[in-house]
């Protein structure tokens, strides 16, 4: 029996041998992984798709741009050479993890409508309260000396149980560079006790990672906000900002017209510092957007595009969400 299955497989590798080896090569060059990303021009995201609040009838002019990003292969390598607008750039980061880098977005964009949220709120004199909160690892550097992971839930430090990203920090700086501390997470719905040493980096006490605080709000009205599974990242924040408080407030900003931008937002209302700012603009030309807002660490490079391209978009400097809605409510 085994030989006439042999005999069979090798008749038909002989007459089939061209083929086999298409489907190898086409396999080699879709699969296999080169350390770049590929980015290739943005979108916007209508935040009406995204933002649900109770009792509203208000439907957000606001959009968020986004950046098209692309793992690197061979395909989107050579391809990267013939298409327009497809820019290639090198990972540098030899510990580079794609999914690691999906799911620190994920964390990201969470504590970016957390805080969008609490901003909204807080200019609009609404009621909101604080439930809960939780401590999330969202990146590991290089020069760490910890078994923690990216997506860890820090629950104590030292037995002392730790409840926002501040007091992590402030309770690291009570102790002394060269200390190890115990810190217990939760890990895959797991409990785990992990180790770090305190280094100096900069004349700061730290562990070797940045941790994020994501929140547990109880609004009135209620408020919900919904992204797909493929959709991640911080730099929504402002945008969120401004599609919340026009929902709570049944209010249209910039007398109605298409409002597109991008931007960080802290639990301060301070709009940070975002990558991928020339995609972005594009993609809000691209859909007739009436206003671009852009933060200030980005605003020159936006203001030099907009010139080279001659662009007709209006563009705003977003420094904080309380100075942008006043922009858009005198227009």
């Amino acid at each position: 029996m085994f030989s006439k299955i042999y005999a069979y497989l090798k008749k038909f590798i002989k007459e089939n041998y061209k083929f086999l080896i298409f489907v190898i090569v086409l396999y080699f060059i879709f699969t296999f992984p080169l350390p770049y990303s590929i980015y290739n021009g943005g979108g916007i995201i209508n935040l009406s798709d995204r933002i649900e609040v109770e009792d509203s009838k208000n439907e957000p002019n606001v959009n968020m741009c986004y950046v098209n990003q692309m793992k690197g292969n061979v395909a989107t390598f050579l391809l990267s050479y013939v298409i327009p607008h497809w820019d290639l750039t090198k990972i540098e980061d030899e510990n580079y993890d794609f999914e690691e880098e999906l799911y620190r977005n994920k964390v990201l964009l969470q504590e970016s409508i957390d805080n969008a949220t609490i901003n909204a709120f807080e200019i609009s004199d609404k009621e909101y309260t604080i439930t809960g909160q939780k401590v999330f690892v969202s990146y590991v550097f290089e020069e760490a000396n910890t078994d923690l992971e990216v997506g860890d839930q820090i629950i104590k430090l030292n037995e002392k149980i730790i409840h926002n990203a501040d007091e992590y920090r402030n309770t690291i700086k009570e102790m002394e560079v060269g200390d190890t501390v115990s810190i217990e997470v939760l890990h895959k719905d797991k409990k785990e006790i992990r180790t770090a040493e305190i280094i100096d980096y900069e004349n700061e006490k730290i562990t070797g990672i940045s941790v994020v605080t994501n929140y547990n709000i109880k609004t009135d009205p209620e408020v919900n906000v919904n992204f797909k599974a493929n959709e991640s990242g911080p730099s929504g924040g402002l945008m969120l900002g401004l599609g919340i408080y026009e929902k709570i407030n049944n209010i249209t900003l910039y007398d109605g017209k298409k409002i597109c931008g991008t931007g960080t937002i802290d639990l301060e209302g301070n709009i940070g510092e975002i990558g991928g700012v020339k995609y972005k603009l594009k993609g809000a030309v691209d859909s007739n957007c009436d206003i671009f807002l852009a933060p200030s660490e980005n605003f020159s490079e936006v203001k030099k595009e907009k010139q080279k391209n001659k662009y007709k978009i209006e563009i705003y400097e977003a420094k904080t969400l309380q100075d942008t809605i006043k922009y858009l409510s005198d227009k």
